[in-house]
């Protein structure tokens, strides 16, 4: 039988309150361990406690459920210089939230559609088929048509402040002392966001109408069936990432689907001013007929031509290999670098700033870019991130949001291109990034 999802402010305080005191607790013995052991014996000791501390927290994600692990996942994104440890606890823990019971699966689409499940769907599966972080999806049918019903966890929006109190006290501990708040902020706003399904429902709506490529596939969303808890679109038959991995895929297929997902993300950036921009694997259907699936709109970027103006300048500028003022300039237009003197800024430009530089534009530098030969490109660029932080421990407080939301999912993408070994023709990226600055500046 299914524990019940503690949903009480209180309820959750004591999971919480339990977690904090086990994490100190531990940390107090590592302290211990590494005072009486010998010098060489420290780090394994640190990595330890660290990945005991990791533990915890996802144990405790696991009986809060839902938001919790949301959290979690929009912290290892954000902040990709955590410990290696709690990044391999977070993606655990993607896919290990144990399934509500079917009574409360019925009650929440009677509340939210007002009649139960099989008063609505001529089919409706109990048992979910896959798990989402804020909530499960279940297989129906109506009118003929195979569907996909999302239903959140109960009391999901009104825990959110609750559970960062416990993400916010392990990351000032993982981080190091640093001033995170304006990241839990951006966390916090992409969180509310993803409890509301009918904002869900619009972005599935804003990509459909725009997005017109013929081998990419958004499902429809059927709004009569929807609510903010409740949302029902069309099911995308296909393999899963990890299913299409072990299906032997060519290598032409191979580079068939990296492509479409690059091409998909700069277009989707430069033409719609909007990115996917949750790049787990479980969010990409893989089609027998060579389409991909896009689902899970939850997560999605705007920006705006102030924004992306002045970021693809400068990326631009890089792949061109203007001169360091001038790139330092163009961070400052970002406000990533204070403005002052230009030897000040070019000072904190290549002593901070420049490496991640190569985050971005070596894929673009090159016609074509091959991960088959380059497995470890998104592991490098998570710790260039770190290096960044050791250097310049408030160079955080410079970072434009936007700039490190977009890097950090373009890196998400390149370690998913990593895993699948393929090759992409990077000019029609470019060729867009071209004609975006023509059309602003021309």
């Amino acid at each position: 039988m299914d524990k019940c999802i503690p949903t009480t402010t209180m309820a959750r305080a004591n999971v919480i309150g339990k977690t904090l005191v086990k994490i100190g607790a531990n940390h107090s013995k590592g302290v211990i361990k590494k005072l009486i052991s010998s010098g060489s014996n420290r780090q394994s000791i640190h990595d330890e406690t660290q990945e005991a501390t990791a533990k915890l927290i996802i144990e405790a994600l696991g009986e809060l459920k839902g938001v919790s692990v949301k959290i979690a996942q929009q912290v290892a994104l954000a902040l990709p210089f955590l410990p290696q440890t709690y990044l391999e606890q977070i993606t655990k823990s993607f896919n290990a939230i144990p399934p509500i019971n079917r009574a409360l699966i019925r009650k929440i689409i009677k509340q939210e559609l007002e009649h139960y499940p099989e008063e609505v769907f001529e089919h409706f599966e109990s048992t979910p088929f896959g798990s989402a972080s804020l909530g499960q999806v279940h297989k129906a049918t109506y009118g003929g048509n195979a569907l996909a019903v999302k239903v959140q966890y109960p009391g999901i929006a009104n825990t959110i402040n609750t559970d960062m109190g416990m993400i916010k006290f392990a990351l000032q501990r993982f981080a190091k002392g640093q001033n995170v708040d304006h990241l839990i902020e951006e966390i916090n706003q992409r969180l509310f966001e993803e409890v509301d399904y009918a904002y869900e429902a619009k972005n599935v709506l804003f990509f459909s109408e725009r997005l017109n490529h013929p081998q990419v596939v958004i499902p429809k969303v059927y709004p009569e069936l929807s609510s903010s808890k409740v949302l029902v679109c069309t099911y995308i038959e296909g393999k899963s990432f990890g299913d299409f991995l072990t299906s032997s895929p060519t290598q032409e297929v191979r580079n068939h689907f990296a492509q479409l997902l690059f091409d998909t993300f700069f277009t989707s950036l430069y033409a719609l001013k909007a990115i996917h921009a949750d790049p787990n694997p479980g969010n990409f259907i893989f089609m027998d007929d060579d389409r991909l699936g896009l689902i899970d709109f939850g997560c999605i970027k705007y920006v705006d031509d102030d924004f992306l103006v002045p970021y693809n300048r400068l990326h631009l500028s890089l792949i061109e290999g203007c001169d360091d003022l001038a790139i330092a300039k163009q961070y400052a237009a970002l406000n990533m670098i204070d403005l002052s003197d230009d030897a000040s800024m070019v000072a904190f430009y290549t002593e901070v700033i420049k490496p991640l530089d190569r985050l971005y534009i070596d894929v673009l530098t090159k016609d074509h870019y091959d991960f088959g030969n380059d497995h470890s490109f998104s592991k490098k660029g998570f710790e260039t991130i770190l290096e960044v932080q050791r250097k310049q421990t408030h160079s955080v407080h410079k970072f434009n949001q936007e700039y490190l939301f977009l890097n950090r999912t373009l890196l998400g993408y390149y370690t998913m291109f990593e895993q699948l070994g393929a090759q992409i023709d990077t000019r029609s990226a470019r060729s867009i990034m071209n004609q975006y600055q023509g059309e602003n500046h021309g």
